[in-house]
């Protein structure tokens, strides 16, 4: 974790010398994104898990919620798959073709490699849902609040320290 800090003072500084700026977000919060348009702005922790499961399909307005994940082995998609899932990564694709099994849901859901790629999606998709390290926030998603807290806020069940823990 320290050297992951580290990493990201170095990157803002470098990025600062060339003229870029970069949003800073407590390092290991992972924050939901929606697209700006859409109108939720705070889920609980329980309607996370479901939307995450596809348990739940329809957004309030009735739009199909259109779930997307970031491939295995960033520290997003593992804090994901320990707070929201509870699972590691075979046991996800394992629940995964049980559901396809079933006849739950046709495939899997989209995948993207990485926070810039899923953020650019969900930027494009009114109905979309995903999730990126909190440090990429900007005006092209909207970050929801779980359970009344956003990324940096104690408490927060998305973030790296104990304190979110569920």
């Amino acid at each position: 974790m320290r050297t992951y800090i580290l990493i990201y003072i170095a990157f803002l500084a470098i990025a600062g010398s060339f003229g870029f700026s970069a949003a800073f977000a407590i390092a290991g919060d992972v924050a939901i994104i929606v697209n700006p348009e859409n109108r939720a702005e705070d889920l609980s922790y329980r309607e996370l898990v479901k939307i995450f499961k596809k348990e739940k399909e329809y957004w309030k307005n009735g739009a199909k919620i259109y779930l997307v994940l970031q491939e295995s082995g960033s520290m997003e998609k593992e804090l994901v798959l320990n707070k929201i899932y509870k699972m590691n990564n075979m046991e996800l694709k394992k629940f995964w073709l049980r559901k396809m099994f079933k006849g739950e849901i046709p495939s899997f859901p989209k995948t993207l490699g990485s926070n810039e790629g899923a953020k650019r999606f969900v930027s494009r998709v009114p109905n979309a849902i995903g999730f990126i390290d909190s440090g990429f926030l900007d005006d092209t998603v909207k970050a929801l609040k779980v359970n009344g807290k956003m990324p940096s806020d104690n408490g927060y069940i998305l973030s790296e320290d104990k304190e979110g823990a569920k």
